[in-house]
């Protein structure tokens, strides 16, 4: 750019002289902050406009109407990764990465939807055309219940020693014959009370049950 070879003239090691922004802003008719950030994103190394016009890349082999006819004749299981596609289409795996860094392919995402039959259907807009037939139960005098598994050790175990001490041997048929224990969990709705000033979590407690 005009600006950073004018800048360049006043530029020693790196460094302006003293006014030499000031100077060269003038010359140009520029803002001197507008010259000062030029400088600044050219010392940061930024990506400066190119003097060639026009396209300077290499010229891609495969034009955007190839690509998109090759991938769109490919079916819909054999296009999940890129490298599966690549395989289909005989195209590179970096070919296949520059057309999805251009936009020519796109990556989407599909989940399975639940198969509604008519009367599925009726019933949903029923439901949504009478929201008053339903009450929201605040659940203030709900108790939940649920059993956890939990392993009663783990299988690497890291411990902290001190100098002379050594670490315990610990013994398993096989590390999925750890014994397992199951605990009932109970919990609530967190609540607090205005009057007695505490916040109750909601954890009721858990116990255990059976030992396997």
């Amino acid at each position: 750019m005009e600006v950073i070879a004018r800048l360049l003239r006043f530029a020693k090691n790196g460094k302006l002289a003293r006014g030499a922004i000031t100077t060269i802003a003038a010359e140009i008719h520029l803002h001197r902050t507008t010259v000062s950030k030029i400088w600044h994103a050219f010392r940061r190394n930024a990506r400066m406009p190119s003097s060639r016009p026009g396209r300077v890349d290499p010229k891609s082999l495969y034009s955007t109407d190839y690509v998109s006819n090759l991938v769109s004749g490919v079916p819909e299981d054999q296009r999940n990764t890129l490298r599966i596609l690549s395989d289909a289409t005989g195209l590179t795996l970096g070919t296949l990465h520059r057309k999805l860094r251009d936009g020519t392919i796109q990556r989407k995402s599909s989940r399975i939807k639940p198969l509604l039959t008519i009367n599925n259907m009726v019933e949903r807009v029923a439901f949504c055309e009478t929201p008053d037939a339903y009450e929201f139960d605040s659940m203030w005098d709900a108790v939940h219940l649920d059993e956890k598994w939990f392993n009663a050790d783990k299988n690497r175990r890291k411990v902290y020693l001190v100098k002379g001490q050594t670490i315990g041997r610990r013994v398993a048929k096989s590390k999925n014959f750890i014994p397992k224990v199951m605990f009932l969990a109970e919990v609530a709705r967190p609540r607090y009370g205005p009057e007695e000033g505490v916040r109750f979590d909601g954890k009721n407690g858990i116990w255990p049950i059976v030992k396997y």
